[in-house]
């Protein structure tokens, strides 16, 4: 029993990896009853209904492979749409087709070491132009002293390189920004060098080199053409 277990637990991991919830928005211009469409997931049949706003949302689902149903009762049509990697869906459904407006997540980055992260988008909101001024404006205590080398200024890196300074780094050419407590472990190795934390740059160059997705929504816009009144 304890095995069969385990090759249960084994086979739907693929599954987990790749659940995620799905959002979206309901709309129509044709007569509807209250509770009249349905929208559920072909793999599971897990389904929902949109509510008096026209919003909805299906938990665990598997987005790379899985297929949204729509259902109508009172018009007694269904049309089936892809997921295919998309986390947010637009439909409006009128009487000749379905028009569907589909939404990638934005592409976010990861840290090497589990710090802080800017993203660009997020600095250019401080309304600074350079780089360590955004980054101060956002996190201001990131310089704290030591008494272990008597400065102020943490570590800095661009694209995993040791330089001396950030100020004269133009934000343009960021595409985000990990910032690194000197609490943390990877600081805490370094000893006296890390005692102020670290700030690691990723350019935007280097960003697209080994992200093509980049940071970026991805949207998809479709139709399905209906029989009227069908």
């Amino acid at each position: 029993m304890k095995s069969t277990a385990i090759l249960i637990a084994l086979g739907i991991l693929p599954f987990l990896a790749n659940a995620e919830t799905i959002t979206g928005h309901y709309s129509s211009n044709l007569p509807m009853k209250r509770g009249d469409i349905s929208i559920s997931v072909k793999r599971t049949g897990k389904s929902t209904q949109p509510n008096k706003k026209g919003r909805f949302a299906l938990r665990n689902v598997d987005i790379d492979n899985d297929t949204l149903v729509l259902h109508s009762e009172s018009h007694d049509r269904t049309s089936y749409l892809p997921v295919r990697g998309c986390v947010e869906f637009i439909i409006k459904d009128e009487a000749d087709k379905v028009d569907i407006v589909q939404k990638k997540a934005p592409y976010e980055p990861s840290g090497m070491y589990g710090g802080q992260i800017f993203t660009k988008a997020s600095l250019e909101k401080t309304g600074e132009s350079m780089t360590l001024a955004a980054v101060n404006a956002k996190a201001p205590r990131s310089n704290v002293y030591t008494s272990f080398t008597g400065k102020t200024e943490p570590l800095y890196y661009i694209d995993g390189l040791e330089v001396g300074e950030i100020a004269t780094l133009p934000l343009s050419e960021v595409a985000y920004v990990e910032l690194v407590r000197p609490s943390n472990p990877e600081c805490a190795a370094m000893g006296s060098r890390g005692g102020n934390g670290m700030i690691l740059v990723t350019t935007v160059t280097k960003y697209k080199a080994e992200n093509p997705a980049w940071n970026e929504p991805t949207e998809y816009h479709w139709e399905i053409q209906l029989d009227a009144g069908k």
